[in-house]
């Protein structure tokens, strides 16, 4: 495409055709603006207001994987508290990727995920039971033909 738009300029293209080459970039930096940069800067924004609301007693996941509970918050650094020998970690408030908040409540994705496991425990155990008193029936009407042959 980009060696069209040159040859296309080089040849000595008329006002119409340079137009439309503007609105070709102009649509493709539009849609690219929207599909990349506006959902990565909101990401950005909503990360940089939890870290300044984050707390001592929050937790944190660091960029390189790091997992503990603040224990002091200064200007421009964090200490967290790792493992169960409690080590004292510090490191750029920048380096913070998550923040699960001591007040948050468990995410309702789980508890939607354990009513769906519930739901088809109770349709398999309800299929079951069904397959049962089936095969009850059918176990009965047999001994009830034999019975009758006899």
């Amino acid at each position: 495409m980009f060696r069209f738009l040159l040859d296309a300029t080089a040849n000595g293209a008329d006002g119409s055709s340079m137009l439309i080459m503007v609105a070709v970039f102009a649509v493709f930096f539009i849609l690219w603006y929207v599909i990349a940069l506006r959902p990565q800067r909101k990401k950005e924004k909503e990360l940089q207001e939890k870290i300044s609301k984050m707390r001592v007693g929050d937790q944190v996941v660091t960029i390189g994987g790091l997992v503990g509970k603040v224990a002091n918050i200064r200007d421009d650094e964090v200490t967290i508290m790792t493992s169960a020998a409690n080590t004292l970690v510090t490191f750029k408030k920048s380096a913070v990727s998550t923040i699960i908040s001591r007040d948050a409540k468990p995410e309702d994705t789980a508890s939607k995920e354990e009513k769906k496991d519930k739901l088809v425990l109770k349709k398999k155990e309800k299929a079951s039971s069904e397959e049962i008193e089936t095969e009850e029936k059918t176990e009965k009407e047999a001994t009830d033909l034999g019975n009758i042959k006899e």
